[in-house]
């Protein structure tokens, strides 16, 4: 299994897929960045945290390469590209000494084509998990469109995580259907300390009334994640809910200013919480315990992290319907869809839930039950063994 991102939704991912394949007796090793997240920790696996070490240790005597803006991005991604060619060399000498069947990437870029090329040549069956048809989330441009075309045909098979994508997958870069499968993203109950917290507790800890309604928009703020479309929504909620809190939670990928605009144009600073950063593990349930709701009002997306961030903690979800969020929320029973830019449709949902605490749990119940059903990363991982199955003689 390859990782290089070290940290958030896909290092996630790739550490629990991980863990429960080495739970069924595959002989599975994790190939990943010197600052995996999850270094440390206790595992029924190996892993490897070789990427990056030069471009890392630099990261850290610098820390504002760390931030996610423009440049310090733009320059951290340069530093690991020089470095890529010798985490290639050592993840093949990896592969052969341990006689590796199956590589399994876990990652949204297009730098991987090196490494699987890399492997090919040696004989080795690749997989690829697609987590984001639009890795920036916007147009892909021709050269984008022509390597992601060149690295999807040189793998075995690829998987992603809703029936939208696939055909996304189908039409932008040609891939024979039959050569994709839909396995859904699993849970992150993993999140889940082992003391719960009452939503009142998780409130009082975060300095907001008991009494005031609380909803959370999660992660990284891009452009695609809609945060202006909820807060243009604000007024609207605020004049059904007065004692209402937007939590806003995560680090900015772009200049925060343009919402701060909003904010200040709709008059809504006494209605928003802010933490703009980067939430380590161990702090991400403070916020969900908090929540009343999670809204998850994107603009395009194939599918999400923080919506299984939800359902681990049993909170109803108001999104957009776009990209796996049309297959991944039951509407009406543990959430609601509204159109992308249809803030009056947003406002209301988000309102219509609130309003009723009966709803409310209700919602929190069903989000929990397919958390533990559906998307039950022991289902995940046995719908990943079929694919390896498929590949090997």
């Amino acid at each position: 299994m390859i990782e290089p991102l070290d940290d958030g939704g896909i290092a996630h991912y790739a550490f629990n897929l991980t863990e429960f394949l080495a739970s069924k007796k595959i002989e599975v090793l994790l190939f990943t960045s010197r600052n995996f997240e999850f270094k440390g920790k206790n595992t029924s696996f190996e892993v490897f945290p070789h990427m990056f070490k030069m471009a890392n240790k630099l990261i850290s005597a610098f820390p504002w390469l760390s931030r996610e803006t423009k440049y310090p991005s733009l320059l951290r991604r340069v530093l690991k590209l020089l470095e890529y060619p010798l985490n290639t060399v050592e993840s093949l000498f990896l592969s052969g000494k341990r006689r590796t069947e199956i590589v399994h990437f876990q990652t949204v870029n297009l730098t991987e084509l090196i490494m699987i090329i890399a492997f090919k040549c040696i004989g080795k069956k690749v997989v690829f998990t697609i987590h984001n048809v639009r890795p920036r989330h916007e147009s892909l441009r021709f050269h984008h469109r022509m390597l992601y075309r060149l690295m999807y045909s040189l793998c075995d098979h690829l998987i992603i995580h809703a029936e939208s994508g696939k055909e996304e997958v189908v039409d932008l870069f040609g891939v024979r259907p039959g050569k994709i499968s839909v396995i859904p993203h699993g849970d992150y109950k993993f999140f889940l300390p082992p003391e719960t917290r009452t939503i009142e507790e998780g409130k009082e800890t975060l300095g907001i009334p008991k009494d005031w309604k609380t909803v959370l928009f999660f992660g990284a703020i891009r452009p695609n994640k809609g945060l202006d479309n909820m807060l243009l929504a604000m007024p609207r909620i605020r004049g059904k809910i007065p004692r209402i809190k937007l939590l806003i939670v995560g680090e900015p990928c772009e200049s925060y200013r343009r919402y701060r605009e909003i904010v200040e144009k709709e008059k809504i600073e006494d209605n928003v919480f802010e933490k703009l950063e980067y939430v380590p593990n161990n702090a991400v349930s403070q916020y969900f315990f908090a929540s009343d709701l999670v809204v998850l009002p994107y603009n395009e997306i194939t599918q999400s992290g923080v919506l299984q961030i939800a359902y681990a903690f049993g909170k109803p979800v108001v999104a957009t319907a776009v990209g796996g969020f049309n297959e991944a929320i039951d509407e009406g029973k543990n959430g609601f869809l509204v159109p992308p830019h249809d803030i009056e449709a947003l406002a209301d949902r988000i309102a219509e839930v609130l309003q009723s605490k009966e709803k409310m749990e209700k919602m929190g119940k069903h989000s929990r039950y397919l958390s533990d059903t559906k998307y039950s990363w022991d289902s995940i991982a046995a719908q990943t063994l079929k694919v390896y199955s498929h590949l090997l003689p």
